[in-house]
């Protein structure tokens, strides 16, 4: 009887992995479905979808990462720009289907699988050693891992960085995650094998794995594998940042402007700063309690406040990517650290249930879906004329060779070329720093290296976008061969 009861038991856990299956089912499902319907609908950008699509579309043709660079007013390396050679990993995936929808279902379904390594980590910190042998007991371990991953899947920042376009380093969430797994259980080959793989999304991961070398070598007095953490980590941001950037770009990064005159700004960066930590922290504040492990991401925390750019501390888009690995490694560790600190019980559970508020909290005010939340996403279906015109023209126009402008939201359904230009800059300019002058200057003629121009009129009525139009419309190398008279306009090089 004794060992049935056992049995049951042993199968009743099974349910955890089950229910942990069921929840990284549905958010793959739900965010593919709702980032392609982003996308589908005019959503989307150039900046970075559109950009995206060309690296992966070029690579699958045997062209390594070629993208037009915008700024450049030619065809250029990807790594001109950032590194993010994972890209390529996408490539063959488009010799079955040719668009953004493999970058989208391939996002959702690697931060989808963050889930698991935070259930795996969860399942190693939280649980009784006095009780490991006998895994009938470790109920209490598997159920709140459960709750940091439905944590996690509901967690804004998570939310948002699959939502907004696709970018390499959101991969990197879940990579670190199974990093951090892994060197739980000194696995130290796989590893180093996820660590590579945060590397290859984004040249500044290195700085983060510096940092991680040295939690290992100082806290987890792995002292070998946290020197050659720290080695790689340093030795590749440096290589990255100082050579081949700068070798395929032919200067320096294009980012470090973002930095200048800190000095200037001290108030602010203290300000925002603050406002920034607090909105990410507060609702996984069990975090706090093991700084050391937050401490891993710092450089990435103080690349997004030290910034120029406001968009880096803002949550709706992808720049908390790497921030967000540490946030839940530290949630599980912080919340073993605050259960030994605490020895009533009573506290224990109301600390627990204002962590459970405070989630909900931050979900209903953040988070982007269609319904319970403040700010629901409403992505409404395309006019079926403005529709059928998009299809018509990406079918006439699929020779890549041809060089298509188009405004910034029908970037992402015709940058399956060699060669395309953004019609009108990224409507982010500002937060870069650079005035109005200075992008009508550089960029207002890029659309005349191409074939054909393609506008969305819902795209050109701010005052800059029209200068864009305007200057389209008077220039007598281009006809407009096709008007749908809803949204769409086409013009055709004479």
């Amino acid at each position: 009887m004794s060992k049935l009861k056992s049995q049951i038991q042993i199968l009743n856990l099974k349910t955890y992995e089950i229910l942990l299956g069921i929840f990284i089912i549905i958010f793959v499902v739900f965010f593919s479905y709702l980032s392609i319907k982003r996308y589908r609908t005019l959503n989307s950008y150039y900046y970075d979808l559109g950009i995206m699509n060309q690296v992966v579309y070029n690579t699958s043709k045997g062209r390594f990462l070629e993208m037009t660079n915008q700024d450049l007013k030619k065809n250029v390396s990807r790594l001109a720009i950032h590194f993010d050679p994972i890209l390529a990993v996408f490539a063959p995936f488009y010799k079955v289907y040719e668009g953004p929808e493999i970058l989208l279902i391939g996002q959702a379904l690697v931060l989808g699988l963050g889930a698991w390594a935070i259930f795996l980590i969860g399942n190693k910190i939280l649980r009784d050693p006095s009780v490991v042998s006998r895994p009938q007991d470790d109920g209490g371990a598997k159920l709140i891992s459960l709750i940091f991953v439905l944590t996690y899947l509901l967690y804004f920042a998570v939310q948002r960085a699959v939502l907004f376009d696709f970018h390499a380093v959101s991969l990197a969430t879940t990579f670190f995650l199974f990093a951090a797994y892994f060197q739980e259980v000194k696995k130290w080959l796989w590893f180093f094998i996820f660590i590579f793989l945060a590397l290859l999304t984004k040249e500044h991961v290195g700085l983060v794995v510096f940092l991680f070398g040295l939690y290992l070598f100082f806290i987890k007095k792995e002292k070998k594998i946290g020197l050659a953490t720290s080695i790689l980590g340093l030795a590749f941001f440096v290589a990255t940042v100082y050579f081949i950037i700068p070798y395929f770009r032919g200067a320096e990064h294009f980012a470090l402007k973002y930095f200048e005159d800190t000095h200037l700004r001290y108030k602010n960066i203290i300000i925002d700063g603050y406002s920034y930590v607090k909105l990410l922290l507060v609702p996984v504040f069990y975090s706090l309690f093991s700084p050391l492990t937050l401490v891993i991401s710092l450089p990435e925390w103080a690349i997004n406040i030290l910034s120029i750019n406001s968009n880096q501390r803002s949550i709706l888009f992808h720049y908390n990517s790497i921030i967000v690995s540490f946030i839940f490694y530290s949630l599980i560790l912080g919340y073993k650290s605050f259960d030994r600190l605490v020895k009533n019980n009573l506290i224990k559970r109301i600390v627990f249930v204002l962590f459970i508020i405070l989630s909900l909290r931050s979900i209903y005010k953040f988070n982007p879906v269609p319904y319970f939340v403040k700010y629901p996403v409403n992505y409404q279906n395309l006019n079926p004329i403005t529709d059928n015109s998009i299809k018509t023209w990406q079918e006439k126009l699929k020779d890549d060779n041809i060089i298509v402008s188009t405004t910034p939201r029908l970037a992402p359904f015709f940058t399956n070329r060699r060669y395309y230009y953004n019609f009108l800059y990224d409507s982010a300019f500002a937060e870069a720093g650079d005035t109005e002058e200075e992008v009508e200057k550089s960029n207002i003629s890029n659309y005349k290296m191409a074939d054909y121009v393609i506008i969305d009129k819902q795209e050109v009525k701010d005052s800059l976008p029209n200068k864009f139009y305007q200057k389209l419309n008077q220039d007598k190398d281009y006809k407009m061969i096709f008007s749908d008279d809803k949204k769409i306009e086409v013009y055709k090089k004479i």
